[in-house]
């Protein structure tokens, strides 16, 4: 079992989670719903930043580095800078648990 973090503005919550669980579907089979769309990485409303642990996580795969990319991209094409391209991101409808994690859902 591992440990998932879940920091949201000043609320700390812990879920326990099998190995190699994703991490929106063992967060949701808690009660815990994060925010979401396709489901399927390619729409990024799951995206997460990676606290600490990012390491515990199966690596990226390349639907997700795909989404993630798009995402800075547009953000900043958008908003004018690139307050993203510094953390450490993540979509918890793609990323298993391999070990502890402490993330935060991103707007």
């Amino acid at each position: 079992m591992h440990t998932v973090s879940l920091k949201d503005k000043e609320d700390l919550k812990k879920f326990e989670v099998e190995d190699k669980c994703i991490v929106f579907d063992a967060l949701e089979d808690q009660g815990e719903i994060l925010p979401h769309g396709c489901l399927a990485g390619s729409c990024g409303a799951c995206r997460i930043e990676i606290l600490e642990g990012a390491e515990n996580l199966t690596p990226i795969s390349e639907v997700e580095t795909n989404t993630i990319e798009a995402l800075l991209i547009n953000y900043k094409r958008i908003h004018g800078d690139d307050r993203y391209n510094k953390k450490d991101i993540r979509l918890a409808c793609r990323a298993k648990v391999k070990g502890d994690i402490t993330i935060s859902p991103l707007d």
